[in-house]
This record gives C-alpha cells, structure tokens and sequence, in this order.
C-alpha cells in the first residue's frame, strides 16, 4: 500500500500580505511626544495660575522655543528623505518623528499664545497677524500645515490600501506589472489577429479602445482563435480598470504633495522668522 508522505515545511497558497512592516520607532517617539507635551501641560497649567499668561512671559515664551525646535525637527524629515539623504536612520523613522513632533508642535504653540486666536480674542484685522513678529500669522500658518499633514498622512494610508487591494486581486500586481500583463496581452491579441477576417479584427480593435460591439459572424475555423481573443480582451479590460485605480490613488496623493510642500516652506519661512526674531528680542532684553 503506497503512503503518501507530506513533504515538511510545504507552503499552501497564501494570501499575499502588502503591509509596511511596524516599527518600533513609532512607539518611541509617540512616547516622546507624550512626555514632552504632558511636561509642558503641567507647567502651563501651574504657570497659568501664578503668572499673566502672555507669550513674552516666561515660561510661555520658552514654549515657543520648544515649538519652535520641534518644528526644525518635523522639517528634517524632508531633508532627509529628498536632499540629506547622509543623516543616520530610515526615511520611515524619520516620518514617525515627522508626524508626532508636528501633532504635539500646534499643541504647544497654543499653550505658548494661551489660546489666543483658536479659543477666544479672534481678530482678523491686519494689525493682529504682523504684531509680535507675525506671531499670528505663524500660529495659523503652522496650523494649516499639521492640518494638511493630517489629511495626507490619511490619504497615503487611503492610496496603500488601495493598491494594496488591486494588487492583491487582479492576479497581476502593482502598476507596474499590470502595465507590462497589458503588453504581452496587446502581443497576445496581435498575434491571435494575424491572418484573420476583417470582422475579427475590427471587434479586437474596438474591445480594446472599450468600445462595445456585437458579435461577428466568423467562419468555424476562426472559432477558436477568438474564443481565446475574447479571453485576453476580458483580463484586459480588468487589468486596465485596475491599472486606472491605481493611477488615480497615486494622482491624489502626489497632487496633494504638490500643495503640501510649497505651503511647508512658505509656514516654516514665516515661522522661522517669528521664531527668530523673538529669540533675538530675548537676547537683546537680558
């Protein structure tokens, strides 16, 4: 009696799993984060009690400082990822730290201007956004830059589960190898349509731009050939429906770069002028 033996360690057919792998930098520097912003709570909370809660007060104004280092910080991920690429660490790592510094960094700045502008006093007159350095118009700049980090950073999770789920089921894979599916497939039709009747030819060519037509009265002998057409141009359809939700995720995602980092530098010009100007006013008064 023959016994099959099961060969040790055989993999079934798994589900491809298309997940950034987690990092323990995540962890880190969200801990980090919590530490900073839950010292300077506590210090804003006693603060508040004893002294006017003004930015050029101490301790306010160094709250400031604090912001205005972690937002030096928050920027260096974009230096690290497009021109320092020599600084230590993952790009990845480096996006953890992107993220948590600039939640905590608005956080900060609103217990540096006590609230000012985001819970009571508004005022929208000129007068108020180029006092103190542009000290308003640095806390809405910075503000409207978390904000826009917030939404890209849940379109990027939108766009990879997204292509994480064309190239999970269009048995092809990501845009890429879709496109080269798509090329031998065109190969596959071109091929299949040599030496064939004009009818078969012309449904090929219309089935292809994605444009309906009926079926054409072919001779027996072409029966098989287009049987075999009409499955290529099936997958090909499906392919190329996939190929275009991939296109379109990465479309938003890149157009939103294209606002995102013009809205940086101009928030972080802003800001650094701000910020240095009041270190200087610091210096200058002691």
């Amino acid at each position: 009696m023959a016994v099959a033996n099961k060969v040790p360690g055989e993999a079934k057919s798994a589900r491809r799993v298309w997940k950034t792998p987690g990092s323990k930098f995540n962890w880190l520097f969200l801990a980090s984060s919590l530490i900073i912003l839950g010292c300077i709570s506590l210090i804003y909370r006693f603060a508040s009690a004893i002294a006017r809660p003004y930015p050029s007060n101490d301790p306010f104004r160094a709250f400031g400082i604090v912001a205005f280092v972690l937002v030096l910080l928050v920027a260096a991920y974009s230096l690290r990822r497009r021109f320092v690429r020599l600084l230590p660490g993952k790009v990845q790592n480096w996006l953890w730290l992107h993220i948590w510094f600039g939640v905590i960094s608005i956080l900060i700045t609103c217990m540096h201007e006590d609230f000012q502008n985001i819970t009571h006093d508004f005022s929208f007159l000129s007068d108020r956004f180029t006092e103190a350095a542009y000290g308003t118009t640095a806390l809405y700049a910075l503000l409207l830059l978390v904000l826009t980090g917030v939404i890209g950073r849940l379109l990027d999770i939108w766009q990879a589960r997204v292509i994480a789920g064309e190239a999970d089921t269009n048995g092809a894979g990501i845009a890429r190898a879709v496109t080269e599916r798509l090329g031998d497939l065109s190969l596959t039709l071109e091929r299949l349509s040599a030496g064939k009747s004009s009818q078969f030819k012309q449904y090929c060519a219309l089935a292809l731009d994605g444009r309906s037509h009926p079926l054409p009265a072919l001779p027996p002998s072409e029966a098989g050939d287009f049987q075999r057409a009409c499955s290529a141009l099936s997958e090909h359809a499906r392919l190329t429906c996939s190929l275009q939700r991939q296109q379109r995720a990465r479309f938003i995602i890149r157009a939103w770069r294209y606002m995102h980092i013009p809205l940086a530098c101009a928030a972080l010009a802003v800001i650094a002028y701000h910020g240095i100007f009041e270190l200087w006013q610091m210096l200058v008064m002691r």
